[in-house]
């Protein structure tokens, strides 16, 4: 689903309909809250990254026109995306009707289907998505002709998956507290009364974004936290404690790149070439500050882990300004593979 960037502005680059609904209903299937229309609209419909989208933006009337249309395909197809409410600003919101969605079964076209298939097959195998299982049981139930291979895949995924993510997953949709055991980085024990947000993965690590909740369900302002789920050593689902996710609960915030995993430990600078800006905006996940320089930007953004915020931009080619011991493990960095190169 990603074109060249040649194409991104290419006027005559046709239309991919099929690719954009694919995009659609994935976005929607993996929500864990209800997304507003410019969240769509941003993701789906001017997302740069889209193969139908080497045009120019689409107004959010055109946008919303496009999404209309989209959302009723879907529904034939057995998907059905509902409004749900509006936020305090006045946005609408959107979500799966996850009780009337893919009941009865719908036999895609063969060209519909393979699309879907082609759009949602990496998630299925993909350790740092969460919801596979589901997923696969949607695609089953969209798309007959998925259906005999799911069932086998199903069983090995099942296998594959610990206890303790199967046991979150489950808390996270039926809206239930978690008692869990956590082991830190300094390799103590925690022992905590969570509320599972929101699942996202770092290079195939995966994490859950919790809140510490009380009995009755509330959740403490301030208590998010990250979690690696192959640190959480014991899970139980508290099934007298019920809790919701709250209206304004954004993942974004939370997602970390992978150098900021942890307490933060220095706030980072670095030289961000004009060459580089635009494959760099898609990789720096909105997170830290651009400023203008001589030759492009600064970057400033926190780390929580020196060497591998130095590894990180080697990986990216962008140059490191600032601590000297980012500098310092950046140029031994590449040091030593020009040693061994």
């Amino acid at each position: 689903m990603r074109a060249p960037d040649s194409q991104s502005n290419d006027p005559s680059a046709p239309e991919r309909p099929e690719f954009r609904r694919a995009h659609l209903a994935t976005i929607f299937l993996q929500a864990a809250y209800p997304l507003t229309t410019s969240e769509v609209v941003a993701q789906v419909y001017n997302n740069p990254t889209n193969l139908e989208l080497g045009r120019k933006p689409l107004s959010l009337d055109s946008a919303r026109r496009a999404m209309k249309r989209d959302i009723d395909a879907l529904k034939a197809c057995g998907l059905i995306i509902v409004p749900a409410g509006k936020t305090d600003d006045g946005q609408a919101l959107w979500q799966v009707d996850r009780a009337h969605s893919f009941t009865q079964g719908v036999a895609l076209s063969e060209v519909d289907a393979v699309i879907l298939d082609i759009a949602c097959l990496p998630l299925l195998d993909d350790p740092g998505f969460a919801e596979r299982d589901e997923l696969r049981l949607a695609l089953a139930k969209i798309d007959r002709l998925f259906d005999a291979a799911a069932s086998d895949a199903l069983t090995a995924s099942s296998e594959r998956d610990s206890k303790v993510l199967v046991t979150v997953r489950d808390a996270l949709n039926a809206r239930r507290a978690l008692d869990i055991v956590y082991t830190t980085r300094d390799g103590s024990e925690k022992q905590r009364r969570v509320a599972p947000l929101a699942f996202f993965d770092v290079r195939t690590i995966l994490y859950v974004v919790c809140a510490t909740v009380d009995d009755a369900g509330e959740l403490v302002a301030g208590s998010e936290r990250t979690y690696r789920i192959d640190r959480i050593q014991r899970a139980q689902r508290v099934d007298h404690v019920a809790f919701e996710i709250p209206d304004g609960f954004d993942l974004g915030f939370f997602r970390k790149l992978p150098f900021q995993i942890g307490p933060t430990v220095a706030t980072c600078t670095f030289s961000i070439p004009e060459r580089s800006l635009r494959p760099f905006q898609r990789v720096r996940c909105g997170k830290g500050t651009l400023s203008p320089a001589d030759d492009g930007m600064v970057w400033e953004v926190e780390a929580s882990d020196i060497d591998a915020a130095a590894g990180w931009a080697i990986a990216n080619g962008i140059a490191p300004l600032a601590p000297k011991e980012l500098v310092d493990a950046w140029r031994s960095r590449l040091e030593g593979a020009m040693r061994h190169g």
